[in-house]
């Protein structure tokens, strides 16, 4: 269950950090370990993307920690990124290997502290982080470079249109078949505030007002391709992955 204090009144100085972790032990254990330290203020904790994103729309943290051990961490990573761009993500219990930080950084993570890391290292690196100072070895700088001479090569992508999650997928396929947000929230398993913040961060990407334009306006991207084509495309795209 998420958790987590009004923002209301935050100290400015403080920075406030929100904790994402599937495993509750990790999460209290972590929340309770962050909340002692000084300059620092837990917001809140979340097990999941869905609690995640409401708890970090609601609260707007400066900093969310991740467990990348979390199921789907690197989909939460994106939703959060996508959602909540002003904050920093961190990774930690991120293993030493090239793949898996530049896994990391192309999902969104502008920090990370190794399975080894202490405490005391995830501390400094929220407060390096808030400073848009990135720690990062000679090699491993190397290999970013490399990485992006490599996608440089490639040229420029082309639109692809509005970059929607898959969970906003969904709800935009729901919209279009006329359901109201509580029907969504039940069919997703999900809270109505949740469904809230996702139609609302739609109807931002979109540049709409409305959520009968959600859909509309999503077709208009993909010509000849309806909302829920859209879903069965993502949804196979996971399968693949």
């Amino acid at each position: 269950m998420a958790t987590g204090p009004s923002s209301s009144g935050r100290d400015p100085q403080q920075i406030s950090v929100l904790v994402v972790a599937d495993v509750r032990l990790y999460r209290e254990g972590l929340t309770s370990s962050l909340a002692t330290r000084p300059g620092l203020v837990v917001a809140g904790a979340a097990p999941n993307s869905d609690a995640a994103v409401a708890l970090a729309v609601s609260l707007r943290p400066n900093v969310i920690v991740l467990d990348i051990a979390t199921r789907d961490s690197f989909g939460i990573v994106r939703t959060l990124a996508a959602a909540q761009p002003a904050a920093r993500i961190i990774a930690f219990g991120v293993e030493e290997a090239d793949r898996e930080i530049l896994a990391c950084a192309e999902a969104g993570v502008m920090a990370w502290v190794p399975c080894e890391g202490s405490l005391e290292d995830l501390v400094a690196t929220i407060k390096r982080v808030i400073r848009d100072e990135i720690v990062c070895s000679p090699r491993l700088t190397a290999t970013v470079f490399r990485r992006l001479a490599s996608l440089a090569r490639l040229g420029p992508s082309p639109d692809p249109g509005p970059v929607l999650t898959g969970r906003e997928r969904e709800v935009v396929a729901l919209i279009e078949r006329g359901r109201s947000n509580k029907e969504i929230a039940q069919e997703l398993h999900v809270e109505v505030a949740t469904v809230k913040n996702h139609v609302h961060n739609i109807l931002d990407k979109l540049g709409v007002h409305r959520r009968g334009e959600a859909a509309a306006r999503l077709r208009r991207s993909v010509p000849g391709r309806g909302a829920r084509s859209l879903i069965a495309d993502d949804s196979a795209g996971h399968a693949a992955g």
